[in-house]
């Protein structure tokens, strides 16, 4: 609970592996403590921290006597004995009691956001029935005023890969910041679009299934599709309305696209997510090229709003140069159906 989730989620994988290690002991000969004598003085930087807090005349002095002291031996057995622990104890170690959650309630979990039906998102904020389908055009027309207002009072920030990266923080809902990136891709807009919502599978290293659900008209449908994560946690899974469109002014196209309830689609693995905000805009930007911004605010659900507000709009930065080096990709020119 108290360790960053990024940290939390690497040590958790890494315990995991450990115990698979440990699983097959009579061929190995590897035990918990036989591992924990190898890998503790490296994981909790024993060394490290006596060299760094030690003085120049202690580390001579017990350079001098050639062995290390009861305290070092007494700091390494704990050590060694701790890891042991954690990875016999790893399927346990990381199960929350439903006790200790109820007295761990920030805004954030009590808020339980979950997504709606058709017949909720179309209701007003004075709880006026509307069509969902003026829900999403309104999606689409705040999308276009920000590319028109060129997208002010974003935050830049730097980010390792190829696209830029900004955000802007959201007084409504759920503490998670919206994230922007952008990128130029060598291929026409409807091309672009067309790859986003139909060629999932050669861009995103992590799909395990996806398929449309229901046709709602020519430009809308229902859409599931569910990712991977690496071993012990669970994949994700998500239900979107989308909605696109290809006759925008200057060539651009949209998709827009929130999650939404839909009982007919069990929950594949352990979590679904809700896509709070996922806006792709697409504007030609020279012959055969084009900008993709894509805007996008998810709960991928298990994580602290420090993790999505720290690390999330990498992640987005990374998908859409993955949708751009889709594009590089031999035989991938072709689209399974426009339609």
């Amino acid at each position: 609970m108290l360790l960053p989730d990024e940290d939390r989620e690497a040590l958790q994988t890494l315990l995991y592996f450990l115990s698979d290690v440990v699983a097959v002991v009579e061929e190995n000969q590897m035990t918990p403590t036989n591992l924990a004598v190898c890998l503790a003085p490296s994981l909790f930087h024993l060394n490290t921290l006596k060299r760094e807090n030690s003085s120049p005349r202690v580390i001579q002095r017990k350079q001098s006597l050639g062995k290390p002291d009861q305290k070092d031996l007494n700091e390494n057995l704990a050590a060694t004995q701790g890891l042991a622990h954690m990875i016999a104890e790893c399927k346990k170690l990381f199960k929350i009691p439903e006790e200790m959650m109820s007295h761990c309630r920030n805004s954030y979990m009590e808020q339980d956001l979950q997504p709606v039906s058709l017949e909720e998102l179309g209701k007003t904020s004075q709880g006026e029935s509307s069509d969902f389908r003026a829900h999403l055009q309104n999606y689409i027309n705040v999308l276009l005023k920000e590319a028109k207002d060129k997208f002010k009072g974003w935050v830049n920030c730097s980010t390792s890969e190829s696209a830029e990266l900004a955000y802007k923080k959201i007084c409504d809902g759920p503490p998670l910041k919206l994230w922007k990136a952008c990128i130029e891709i060598p291929a026409a807009p409807e091309d672009v679009l067309w790859r986003i919502l139909r060629d999932r599978h050669l861009w995103d290293d992590d799909l395990l299934s996806s398929k449309v659900i229901e046709n709602l008209n020519s430009q809308t449908d229902i859409y599931h599709y569910v990712q991977s994560s690496m071993a012990p946690h669970p994949t994700r899974d998500y239900v979107l309305l989308r909605t696109w469109r290809t006759n925008l002014p200057k060539g651009s196209c949209a998709l827009v696209a929130t999650s939404v309830e839909h009982n007919e689609t069990p929950v594949v693995g352990g979590v679904r997510a809700n896509a709070l905000t996922s806006r792709y805009l697409i504007e030609p930007s020279g012959s055969g090229k084009s900008k993709l911004t894509y805007l996008c605010r998810i709960d991928t659900r298990g994580r602290m709003p420090e993790w999505y507000n720290k690390a999330f709009g990498h992640l987005c930065a990374a998908e859409i140069g993955r949708i751009r080096d889709s594009f590089n990709i031999p035989g991938s020119d072709s689209q399974e159906s426009k339609h």
